[in-house]
């Protein structure tokens, strides 16, 4: 999507008001040319707002982390994998960790501004099949299957990194898509795609083999 700009040429504009003032009355003088006008079109930055892209593909993202510090980050969404709730066995987490439906997603993210995003939140938010947006857990280095968090510190222009993000969907819910959404009002960027089924455990193919 380009966008023009409709610019008046000053000089040419005075130039007509000069020479209207010396023609003065003369029924000969012919009229002079009005303003020029010239087109300047704008090339986009980033990704357009509203484009759903497929698990895999990548989008330049644009957005303001703070009023001081803007960024251009391409982020693609690789993989969603659904997960038990027992992978947080053993793990200090809350009450809706325990009642909610996690999932794991993998994303590629690089640098491709010229300002240092390191310690920001991407506003990647999972939205799950009541339309209800979630953001994703920071739980640190110390949950070892999905060290999920904000970017790395530095992450300074032309840096990449691969990571895990955690999303609680609630009880009963699934996931529809990953969406870029920077703030309110804004059409956001979607992926979708095939999400992974849980991995069966030893002890649910006993239960499913007696049944």
């Amino acid at each position: 999507m380009r966008r023009t700009l409709l610019l008046t040429t000053a000089s040419a504009a005075s130039a007509a008001l000069s020479l209207a003032g010396c023609t003065g009355d003369d029924p000969g003088a012919e009229p002079e040319p009005g303003p020029t006008t010239t087109v300047v079109t704008l090339e986009p930055v980033g990704t357009d707002p509203g484009t759903e892209l497929s698990f895999g593909e990548s989008a330049q993202l644009a957005w303001r982390p703070t009023q001081d510090l803007t960024g251009l980050l391409e982020l693609s969404v690789d993989a969603v994998a659904e997960q038990r709730r027992t992978v947080f066995d053993g793990w200090a987490g809350d009450e809706a960790m325990a009642a909610a439906r996690p999932y794991f997603v993998q994303v590629t993210l690089a640098n491709v501004g010229d300002t240092d995003l390191g310690g920001q939140d991407v506003p990647l938010y999972l939205r799950d099949t009541d339309g209800t947006l979630g953001a994703p857990w920071t739980l640190g280095g110390d949950f070892e299957p999905c060290q999920s968090g904000p970017l790395p510190v530095p992450f300074e222009p032309g840096a990449e990194a691969g990571m895990c993000l955690v999303y609680l969907v609630p009880d009963g819910g699934r996931v529809r898509d990953l969406v870029f959404e920077p703030t309110e009002g804004y059409d956001p960027i979607t992926w979708t795609g095939d999400v992974e089924e849980p991995v069966r455990s030893r002890k649910d193919t006993k239960r499913r083999g007696r049944g």
